[in-house]
C-alpha cells in the first residue's frame, strides 16, 4: 500500500485534518459506490497508522482480512474500496480550499450563479453589487484579481443582455477593458519566465513565439492603471536586451518599492525573483562590479527574512546555490555557514548522501582557503545539470589553488565533458561559457606570479571575453598573478 495515491495523499494530511476526515465521510450527500461501507473502516485504519516508522509497513494482504470480515478474497475489492477513499480526502481537501476566506469572490459568484438559474433575479443583483464591492476593496492587483474582474464584468453583460431594453452599451466596453488588462498581464508574466527560460535552457523558439516577443505594445492606459502590468512591461523590455546595466537594477527596484503597498506578497516574491535575476546579468557584463554582488546579497538577505525565498516551506536547488555563492563573493563567510546549516533541510529534491548540502559546503570551505576540505565535500556526480557543471568548476578550481598533479587530467576530462555530453544538456550559450572557461583555464594553468607580461595578456584576454563562466574568479587570479613579487 506504501506507493499508493491514497497512501501518499494520508502522509501528507494533518493531525486535525486527519480527525475532520473521519466525520466528512459519514455526509451523506456525496455519490458513493457501494463500497462506500468499507470506506469509514479503511480509513480508520490508514489514518491512524505510523507511516513514518519505516519498520511498520501495511501490507494490503494485512488490510484485507480487517475490512471484509468473514468474506472469501476476492480480486481487486480492496483497491476498489482505496479509490473511494482516495475520493473522500480529495472532496474533503477541494471543500477545504474552497471555502478559505481568500477565495470569498468565487464563493459568492458561484452561489450568484446558482440564484440565478433558480429564477430569484433581484437577488442575484443584489449579488452582483456585492462582487463589485468585494473587488473595490482588494487594492493587490494581482492575475487573480483581473481574472475576477473579467467574470463579474461578464456576468453584469450577461445580466443587462437578457433584459435588454435596447439602451445602453451593455456592459460591454468594460467587459472588454477587463479581457484586455486580463490578456496583457499573463501574456506579459508569460513572456517573462519564457525570457528568463531561454537564458538558462536549450529552448527553441518557434515561429509563433518569435512574433509573440516583440513588442506587445501594452496601451498606455493599462500601464497607467496597473502597476502589476507597468512592472511586467518593464521587465519584459529588460530581459529583451542584449546586454545589462546597473540602471536596470535601479528602474526596477525603484518601481517595486513605489508600487510595494499595492502587490501582494505572492507578486512581491515573484517581482523581487526577477530583480535578483537582473543583478546576476549585470554580474555578467560587469563581474568586478562589487556593488552589484553587495547589493544581491542584500536582495537574498531581506527575501529570506520576509519569506520570499522559500515556496510552502522549501527551497529550490538552485536558489540554495546562488545565495551560497553571493554571499562568498561579498565575504559573508560567517553568513553563508550559517545559512547553509540553517536550511539543509529546507532543500526540494535532496537525496540521502546529501550532494547538495555538501556542494554548498565546499563553496563555504573554497571561500575561506580549506581547498582539501573543499574537494572532499564535492559530490561526484549529479543529477542536476547545475549542480554537475558547479562542482565540476569548483574541483578545478581547488586543485588549481593546491597547484595539484591531477589538474590537467581534469582539465582534459571536462573538456571531453563538454565536447561530448552537455549539446543534450545545455543550450549554446550556456555550453559556450563553459567552453570558454575551459580554454582560458588552459591558459591560466602555465602562468607564473609576477610575470606581468604574461598574465597583463591573459587579463587582457578574459576581459574580452564578457560571457565565460567563473569570470570573476578568472579576472581575480589573473590581477594576481600580475602583482609584482619582492
Amino acid at each position: 500500500m506504501e506507493q499508493s495515491q491514497l497512501v501518499e495523499l494520508i502522509k501528507t494530511l494533518s493531525p486535525k485534518e486527519k480527525e475532520q476526515i473521519l466525520h466528512f465521510a459519514e455526509l451523506p450527500f456525496f455519490p458513493r459506490s457501494k463500497m462506500k461501507t468499507y470506506v469509514r473502516s479503511l480509513l480508520e485504519i490508514c489514518l491512524k497508522h505510523p507511516w513514518q516508522t519505516l519498520e511498520r509497513k501495511l501490507e494490503k494482504d494485512e488490510v484485507g482480512p480487517l475490512l471484509f470480515i468473514g468474506q472469501s478474497f476476492v480480486e481487486g475489492k480492496l483497491e476498489k474500496v482505496m479509490v473511494e477513499a482516495h475520493k473522500v480526502i480529495r472532496d474533503f481537501l477541494l471543500a477545504q480550499n474552497y471555502f478559505l476566506e481568500e477565495n470569498e469572490f468565487h464563493q459568492v459568484f458561484d452561489f450568484a450563479e446558482i440564484i440565478r438559474s433558480r429564477g430569484l433575479d433581484g437577488r442575484y443583483k443584489g449579488f452582483l453589487a456585492r462582487l463589485r464591492k468585494i473587488l473595490d476593496d482588494n487594492d493587490k492587483h494581482n492575475n487573480l484579481y483581473f481574472h475576477d474582474q473579467f467574470l463579474l464584468e461578464y456576468a453584469i453583460h450577461n445580466e443587462e443582455s437578457f433584459h435588454n431594453q435596447v439602451k445602453g452599451d451593455l456592459n460591454i466596453p468594460n467587459t472588454l477593458d477587463a479581457l484586455e488588462m486580463h490578456l496583457h498581464l499573463n501574456r506579459l508574466a508569460l513572456l517573462n519566465v519564457y525570457l528568463l527560460q531561454q537564458l538558462a535552457a536549450n529552448v527553441t523558439v518557434s515561429e509563433s513565439m518569435a512574433i509573440r516577443l516583440e513588442d506587445p505594445n501594452v496601451p498606455e492606459r493599462f500601464l497607467e492603471q496597473s502597476p502589476t502590468i507597468k512592472i511586467n512591461y518593464a521587465i519584459f523590455k529588460m530581459l529583451k536586451k542584449s546586454s545589462h546595466e546597473p540602471s536596470d537594477i535601479q528602474l526596477l527596484f525603484d518601481l517595486l518599492v513605489a508600487h510595494e503597498k499595492n502587490l501582494g506578497s505572492e507578486q512581491l516574491r515573484g517581482f523581487y525573483t526577477y530583480l535578483r535575476n537582473i543583478c546576476a546579468l549585470v554580474l555578467i557584463s560587469n563581474p568586478e562590479a562589487e556593488g552589484i554582488n553587495n547589493t544581491l546579497f542584500g536582495l537574498y538577505k531581506d527575501n529570506l527574512e520576509r519569506g520570499y525565498l522559500h515556496y510552502e516551506g522549501k527551497l529550490l536547488p538552485s536558489r540554495y546555490l546562488a545565495i551560497s555563492e553571493c554571499a562568498a563573493w561579498a565575504g559573508k563567510h560567517e553568513w553563508s555557514l550559517a545559512f547553509i546549516e540553517n536550511h539543509k533541510d529546507d532543500i526540494i529534491g535532496e537525496n540521502e548522501t546529501r550532494d547538495i548540502y555538501r556542494l554548498n559546503l565546499a563553496y563555504y570551505l573554497f571561500g575561506v582557503g580549506q581547498f582539501s576540505e573543499c574537494l572532499d565535500n564535492i559530490p561526484a556526480t549529479s543529477t542536476n545539470v547545475d549542480y554537475l557543471l558547479a562542482g565540476k568548476r569548483l574541483e578545478l578550481k581547488a586543485l588549481y589553488e593546491l597547484q595539484s598533479d591531477l589538474l590537467p587530467y581534469k582539465l582534459d576530462a571536462f573538456k571531453m565533458f563538454l565536447s561530448r555530453t552537455s549539446h543534450k544538456l545545455l543550450p549554446p550559450a550556456r555550453r559556450q561559457m563553459n567552453v570558454e572557461f575551459n580554454n582560458l583555464f588552459y591558459q591560466l594553468m602555465p602562468l607564473i606570479p609576477g610575470d606581468q607580461k604574461h598574465a597583463l595578456r591573459f587579463l587582457e584576454r578574459v576581459e574580452k571575453r564578457k560571457q565565460t563562466a567563473e569570470r570573476r574568479w578568472l579576472l581575480a587570479k589573473a590581477k594576481q598573478l600580475a602583482k609584482k613579487t619582492d
